[in-house]
């Protein structure tokens, strides 16, 4: 349980990046990028920012027995789950309204 929950942390760190970036596509190409954006550019741009400034974090995952390929893995999965959620929510609201 408490590798999940680090896992988790790690994930709602990299989330604001990744939403940041993805407004910016919905608001130049439209909702339909979001996406697109969300599982594929942003995610990578997220872990990419986590590799250079934020290095030393790493430690913190890896002293608590989590590795990070475990630590992408999971965040990947989470992510892709976030995603589906986020286009569930969005075809019941056009399909109710």
């Amino acid at each position: 349980m408490r590798k999940f929950l680090n896992i988790f942390e790690f994930y709602k760190t990299t989330l604001p990046f990744n939403l940041l970036l993805c407004a910016i596509a919905v608001f130049l190409g439209g909702f339909d990028y979001f996406f697109i954006f969300f599982l594929s550019f942003g995610f990578l741009a997220s872990i990419s920012y986590k590799e250079f400034y934020r290095k030393n974090d790493y430690l913190f995952y890896i002293n608590n027995g989590v590795s990070k390929i475990q630590l992408l893995v999971f965040s990947y999965l989470m992510t892709f789950c976030t995603a589906v959620l986020f286009g569930f929510i969005i075809f019941l609201k056009n399909k109710l309204f």
